[in-house]
């Protein structure tokens, strides 16, 4: 009788021995299991998610870097037209700085792009005030005879491996060659630069030349003095976006003396601001006159804005 029950007992303590087995091999599956499934979500939710986090990073930090830029340039017009001081407080992100082309530009870098990198976009006041000479063709194995400014024409041709552009059966046959991205080259008296040769395709797949910046003088009644105005450009694995506010002569053409106007940017102090917190102030003197200087020929008269930036 002993010996029945203590072989039953036995066989009991093994059977439990063995679900036990059972269920902690069971436990220790179904951990592995969840956590191969927290894993693969975890990491396509990474995949799918830090680009659209980055991309509505971008979209924000070029929103805010516009308003700033629009309302400086309404406190500069303002203080312009009614001679009364205005002072900002600013948390700036990026740098901005007060230029000797009379502009402040404020320059921002992003992980995404937003704005154009093959020219200037308008963004307030009207149309750009500056212009450049341009010519492109497709980055790999692009031809087609191009204008390099008003006067000269050229057969462009594009290749990559390496990228290089060449120019050929100009009419200014100084300028004929083979040129490699950032490399330069003088035409009457001016210097054109190959801005990008784009064969991975990151840009806009073109190779592009620019020629110099000229300002457009606005017109009385019509344009704005100052316009906002964007563009990026490549800056490692990121982007810069330049914000440039740049102010125009203004010309009085339905007038017999074609009398100009020029808002002129002046500094006090320093004229660059990097990231933080600063001050800027803005204010007015007195206007000067310089005879016969307008581009239409008539008296270009100036009004003077001081900015001082802390």
């Amino acid at each position: 009788m002993f010996l029945s029950r203590l072989s039953r007992n036995s066989k009991g303590e093994r059977g439990s021995s063995r679900e036990l087995y059972h269920k902690a091999q069971s436990q220790v599956l179904s951990i592995i299991l969840i956590s191969g499934i927290l894993v693969t979500v975890v990491g396509a939710t990474y995949m799918w998610g830090v680009p659209l986090i980055e991309k509505g990073r971008t979209s924000s930090d070029n929103e805010l870097a516009e308003s700033f830029m629009i309302l400086l340039k309404e406190k500069v017009d303002d203080v312009a037209e009614t001679g009364e001081q205005r002072t900002l407080s600013v948390e700036l992100t990026g740098d901005l700085e007060l230029r000797d082309d009379n502009s402040l530009t404020y320059t921002i870098v992003t992980r995404g792009l937003n704005i154009a990198t093959t020219a200037w976009v308008p963004l307030a006041g009207g149309m750009s005030p500056v212009q450049e000479d341009m010519a492109a063709v497709t980055a790999l194995g692009g031809t087609g005879i191009v204008n390099i400014n008003d006067d000269v024409t050229c057969t462009m041709t594009s290749s990559c491996g390496p990228g290089k552009v060449v120019l050929s059966v100009c009419t200014d046959s100084s300028i004929d060659g083979t040129y490699s991205e950032g490399s330069s080259f003088i035409l009457d008296g001016e210097s054109y630069v190959v801005h990008h040769i784009d064969c991975v395709g990151d840009i806009d797949s073109q190779a592009l030349i620019v020629g110099p910046e000229r300002e457009k003088a606005g017109i009385v009644g019509i344009d704005e003095a100052g316009v906002l105005i964007a563009r990026s450009e490549p800056a490692g694995d990121r982007f810069k976006t330049i914000y440039r506010l740049a102010y125009r002569e203004l010309d009085d053409i339905s007038t017999p003396s074609k009398d100009g106007y020029r808002i002129e940017l002046t500094r006090e102090g320093n004229n660059v601001l990097g990231q933080g917190q600063h001050r800027i102030t803005i204010r007015r003197d007195d206007n000067s006159k310089i005879i016969g200087e307008s581009e239409h020929g008539g008296d270009l008269i100036g009004t003077k804005i001081y900015i001082s930036m802390s």
